[in-house]
């Protein structure tokens, strides 16, 4: 870089280096697109592992439905022959993920939840 001298050169010299910070934005705003887009399969895995080791518990009705029900389905049927660790952990799992993707796509279970609320909530003052 040369010495400044006028007003104008610092003028010019700023307007220089406003543009080439703005094409300093707009070329780390790509390669941090660029980044996501590489992680994006990685952030999947450690969603899908998230759901397999919690439980939603925004609806205990369903998820207590759900617990009897893989209980009933895998340890009584699927894996009754397994070993102790498959049968403990097996519907552990299948209990986690199924009640994140039920939360997820539970627009059928909420007007079932809302139609029983409605029909046990409207009892008559006795």
């Amino acid at each position: 870089m040369t010495k400044l001298t006028t007003y104008d050169e610092l003028m010019s010299e700023r307007q220089r280096l406003k543009l080439q910070l703005q094409e300093q934005k707009v070329e780390l705003m790509g390669e941090m697109e660029t980044i996501r887009q590489k992680l994006k399969p990685i952030s999947t895995m450690v969603q899908f592992a998230e759901k397999l080791v919690t439980k939603d518990k925004t609806n205990p009705v369903v998820d207590t439905g759900l617990s009897i029900g893989v209980d009933l389905l895998l340890r009584k049927l699927v894996l009754r022959n397994s070993g102790w660790i498959v049968q403990l952990l097996a519907p552990l799992f299948v209990r986690n993920y199924l009640s994140h993707e039920i939360h997820e796509n539970s627009g059928w279970i909420r007007k079932i939840e809302h139609f029983i609320k409605k029909k046990f909530s409207s009892h008559p003052a006795a």
